[in-house]
């Protein structure tokens, strides 16, 4: 311990007499450090540990899988749910409950608002280990749609509609037009799942109990004392065994999976982006490791006689070795501090970035930040760094041969094994460089592809709006075909609107409606298997508000009533699905229950979801053939739309005064949201790039810089013999040309893995382009050139007399 701290002490005075590189390499570990720990933060907060439970990993979400259900939550049929259920009593899992899709109009006391809400199977608070602050959540006998009536309110949800009064357990409030009883108020950390405010019993009617084929519901457990969760997939497979023989037309092919709540809820295009980030992450870190390695490789070299004397004089070469790693800990140790400060305002500004609306969408957002696991991860990583930059220099300066480094003069510089060594370092910072452009510029790329280029539709210009009709107020077709004329009409009045339209889903919002088909002449092998299209329900108005093409035949018209023949308009990717070799118009379609339909025209595809819907076989059919509960309301303006919101939800309140209008925003802004998780790729790989662009190019000047120090003896004799400044800077830059060259090409390879698997990972929404790639290989060759150029121009400026005499 004494030479330790011996060691530490003479370590700490040899840093302090080099202030400028010891604040270089601090700031540079402090910037590669904090970039993989910012990194490692969104993954242990949306990945690793995103709910903040009791014995969360005690909870376990059994689901349906099929080819169809890949990235669904929502895979399990009532019946299933019910069957698993009984045959899971006393088994491996208890407090077995499913969860659907609950957004409720409530009213009173303030203005009518749309809130989310979930429908729970009663054993669902217990499955979560989670108690009512007040009051109790479901009985069992809740669960008859008789005794359904009943809601349980969030914190948050009480304190701001009612005041936070604790006489409201026992009162009822109106939602969705009708009278329910609350029964409880749950604590303020409670809001699962997505920052629910609303929850009530899920109540199966005798048509849901014996329903297959709709896959509507969410399923959550408890694991059982003693039982794994293997056991639970055992005794789960056999029970999807079970199911498939005696129901084979429904659950043939249908299997079940049982994960955790962390990755059954987890986003199945997260695990590929957060890799890539990590990967980034990871290739920062190595640059910076390599230009400080670079840095400590160049002071060994001052330090180069320096060391030969005490190895002469009987110092151990493990000594040596350690003082040079006791001084590696002691940079990374200072850099900690900034490394944390890096990472904390990384993530906080990665969390305010996200829009409010989308936060609910997103477990662990707000847990985004600093914590002890994110401390002891970037302490960890230090320490790796510490290893990788710190080893090299301490094993060149153990290598050194004594008897050449007394009889060197300084002029020679150093040896060549030590010069290779610097050279491998500048190219593997440029190989590592060069790829993280390229995912930053993919990234890019794709982002303005999305969000400027041609989506099918023009988003510039339009207000949307959302209303959700309830069943008790407008319980049938005719009330709500009633509603839409009567809203279309007062929405078209409104000043400053050129035109109004309405449809159950619009591009880019998030929710979408999906429908199985038959096509006349094309007979379905499994009904269960049947085709599958997005399915909307739209106005007259609707393709020119929105400024869709229709390729062939004609769009919606007034005349296109119930009573009239129906009809219907497809997509150009669902005409040449299910018609290649003619046209789809005058052909006959029909949903999987319903009349048939004559398709009149076929319109252009829109791209509704960059991750999983873009150009997807689409049905519309007219809004007065088949009304929708669930409207949204686009609205074309000549200017701002938002200057219409004020006047458009008072048309919409003149048509019914208890009906909420929410999601209020211009559609940019929405195409904008849904497609935010590009928008953070992008942000994150340029941010990557840049700073791995920077650090490369300031590790081969560092190492331009010094290799020109060490031969300026070498250029005062070449000029002595005849040479010019033109000749010595056209070697130097040479020199570094030949680094910058190997460096690309190394990178292109990489580069071309990199792309490839961002293709994969991504599900295709990326795109390798080969022009780009070498583009930026150019551009980098370039700007590493110039970046040697200030070292070769100094080298050129050499007085050969000056550097004669230097000794």
């Amino acid at each position: 311990m004494d030479r330790l701290m011996m060691d530490t002490r003479f370590a700490m005075r040899s840093l302090a007499k080099r202030p400028t590189l010891t604040a270089a390499v601090v700031l540079t570990l402090a910037l590669g450090i904090g970039a993989n720990a910012a990194v490692f933060g969104v993954v242990d907060a949306l990945v690793l540990h995103p709910y903040d439970m009791h014995d969360v990993d005690r909870i376990v979400m059994p689901v349906t899988t099929s080819p169809r259900f890949v990235g669904r939550r929502e895979t399990v049929s009532a019946a299933d749910f019910l069957d698993w259920r009984r045959d899971l009593e006393g088994g491996s899992i208890d407090h077995l409950a499913a969860t659907a899709w609950w957004d409720a109009n409530l009213v009173g006391r303030d203005e009518p608002e749309r809130v989310l809400g979930f429908l729970v199977s009663p054993p669902f608070f217990d499955a979560l280990d989670a108690h009512a602050a007040i009051g109790r959540a479901f009985l069992p006998e809740e669960e008859l749609p008789a005794n359904a009536k009943r809601v349980v309110l969030s914190d948050g949800l009480w304190r701001r509609r009612f005041g936070a009064d604790p006489a409201i357990v026992g009162q009822t409030i109106l939602i969705d037009g009708a009278q329910w009883l609350v029964t409880g108020v749950m604590p303020p950390a409670f809001g699962f799942p997505m920052r629910s405010e609303l929850w009530a019993p899920l109540a199966f009617g005798d048509e849901a109990r014996r329903n297959r084929t709709a896959h509507d519901y969410t399923v959550v457990g408890r694991l059982a004392p003693g039982r794994s969760i293997d056991d639970a997939q055992a005794q789960m497979t056999a029970i999807a065994q079970r199911l498939s023989r005696e129901h084979p037309d429904t659950n043939a092919r249908l299997g079940v999976a049982v994960y955790t709540l962390s990755r059954g809820m987890s986003d199945v295009g997260l695990p590929p982006i957060l890799a890539l980030w990590q990967a980034a992450g990871v290739f920062v870190l190595l640059i910076a490791c390599a230009n400080i390695a670079n840095l400590l490789l160049a002071r060994a070299a001052e330090r180069e006689r320096e060391i030969a004397i005490r190895l002469a004089l009987g110092s151990s070469r493990g000594r040596i070795v350690r003082e040079s790693l006791v001084e590696s800990v002691l940079l990374v140790a200072a850099s900690l501090p900034l490394s944390l400060v890096v990472a904390s305002a990384s993530l906080r500004l990665m969390h305010g970035l996200m829009p409010g609306r989308l936060v609910r969408f997103i477990a662990g957002w707000d847990r985004l930040g600093l914590d002890a696991r994110m401390v002891a991860t970037t302490m960890a990583c230090g320490a790796v760094a510490a290893i990788v930059f710190g080893t090299v220099p301490a094993v060149q300066m153990a290598r050194g041969v004594v008897s050449e480094a007394l009889k060197s003069d300084g002029r020679t510089g150093a040896g060549p094994g030590r010069q290779r060594v610097r050279r491998a370092l500048v190219v593997a910072e440029i190989a590592l460089a060069l790829p993280l452009l390229v995912a930053a510029m993919l990234s890019i790329s794709t982002v303005t592809r999305y969000l400027t280029g041609w989506q099918g539709y023009e988003p510039n210009n339009v207000l949307t709006m959302r209303v959700v009709l309830p069943p008790s107020r407008y319980p049938d077709a005719e009330s709500r075909a009633r509603f839409a004329a009567l809203a279309l009409d007062h929405l078209a009045e409104v000043p400053r609107a050129r035109d109004a339209a309405a449809g159950n889903v619009v591009p880019a919002i998030d929710s979408n409606a999906v429908r199985s088909i038959e096509i006349a002449g094309q007979p379905i092998a499994e009904p269960a298997n049947a085709p599958r299209v997005d399915y909307r329900t739209v106005s007259a108005r609707y393709f020119d508000v929105l400024r869709m093409p229709i390729l062939s035949g004609r769009a919606f018209t007034p005349s296109d009533q119930n009573i009239s023949e129906p009809v219907a308009v497809v997509s150009a990717s669902m005409a040449r699905k299910f018609w290649p070799s003619g046209t789809a118009i005058g052909e006959r379609v029909r949903l999987a229950t319903g009349p048939w339909m004559r398709v009149v025209g076929v319109c252009g595809d829109v791209i509704h979801d960059w991750f999983d819907g873009r150009n997807v076989p689409t049905l519309y059919r007219p809004l007065t053939q088949a009304p929708s509960d669930s409207l949204v309301f686009t609205l074309r303006s000549d200017g701002d739309p938002l200057a219409l919101v004020g006047e458009a939800r008072a048309a919409l309140a003149r048509v019914d005064p208890q009906q909420p209008v929410f999601d209020i925003a211009p559609m940019r802004q929405v195409l904008g949201e849904k497609t935010i998780g590009l928008q953070y790729i992008a942000g994150v790989m340029a941010a990557f790039a840049g700073l791995a662009l920077l650090l490369a190019l300031l590790g081969l000047y560092a190492v331009m810089t010094f290799l020109v120090t060490q031969r300026v003896h070498e250029f005062g004799v070449r000029m002595a013999l005849g040479a010019t400044a033109h000749d010595v800077t056209r070697l130097t830059l040479s020199q570094a040309g030949r680094l910058t060259a190997i460096g690309i090409a190394i990178g292109l390879l990489l580069a071309v893995a990199l792309g490839r698997g961002m293709e994969a990972g991504l599900l295709g929404i990326v795109s390798s382009d080969i022009r780009a790639t070498a583009a930026l290989a150019v551009g980098l060759a370039a700007a590493a050139i110039g970046a040697s150029y200030l070292p070769a121009r100094r080298a050129a400026s050499v007085d050969p007399i000056v550097a004669l005499r230097t000794e």
